[in-house]
């Protein structure tokens, strides 16, 4: 009976050593990459709270339209300013003698003169009868009416006006009608027809002679 006879492998040291650097490595390396791509941490940001702002259509414009004198008056500012005009002085062509003449000035056809200014007053051509208020006569009550009378160059009355009435509110209207019914001739002032002017008085006594409506 024949016997089998297994060697044994020898070890071989070196090659061990080799082997389990290049384990080493390649596990370091495997973690290197593995590192690389580690997920990020997402970041928390804070909300910033949101700005709005309003602002009314007529506000707006109202800024606006008060801005456009603001940059007028600014520009207004900043332009030169205009010089100054000389006035010139006005040379007269009148001759020296004749610069201070005195100036003859016609005679003024509006004016109504007083009885003091007059050559001749206006004089009455007509007689009125004057009318007594029918009350006052039967209450037999006495007044008198001062009245102002203007008259043209003619003669005519333009106008008339109480200045007195003695009691107020009883004889005026019987002292305008009875007035505007009279007739003049003109005043004369450097013989010439003008204007004047005079005020009479009315006297009502219901003892005399009347007329009583």
């Amino acid at each position: 009976m024949s016997t089998a006879t297994i060697a044994a492998p020898c070890p071989h040291p070196q090659q061990d050593l080799r082997l389990g650097l290049g384990l080493l490595v390649s596990i370091g390396l495997h973690l290197a990459v593995l590192g690389s791509f580690a997920p990020a941490i997402p970041r928390f940001v804070e909300p910033q709270p949101l700005e709005v702002e309003i602002r009314r259509e007529g506000a707006g414009a109202g800024t606006e339209l008060a801005a456009e004198p603001q940059s007028e008056l600014a520009a207004a500012a900043a332009a030169p300013a205009a010089p100054a005009e000389v006035p010139v002085p006005a040379v007269s062509t009148t001759p020296p003698n004749e610069r201070h003449a005195p100036v003859e000035l016609g005679m003024s056809f509006d004016k109504y003169y007083t009885a003091r200014e007059l050559d001749q007053r206006a004089a009455q051509s007509n007689d009125v009868q004057l009318v007594y208020p029918k009350t006052a006569y039967e209450m037999r009550i006495m007044g008198r009416v001062r009245l102002k009378i203007l008259i043209s160059e003619h003669g005519a009355i333009d106008a008339v006006s109480i200045l007195e009435a003695e009691p107020a509110g009883v004889f005026e209207e019987s002292a305008l009608a009875a007035t505007r019914a009279l007739q003049f001739s003109p005043a004369v002032k450097d013989g010439r027809n003008v204007k004047s002017q005079k005020v009479i008085e009315v006297v009502f006594n219901p003892y005399e002679s009347i007329n009583i409506p």
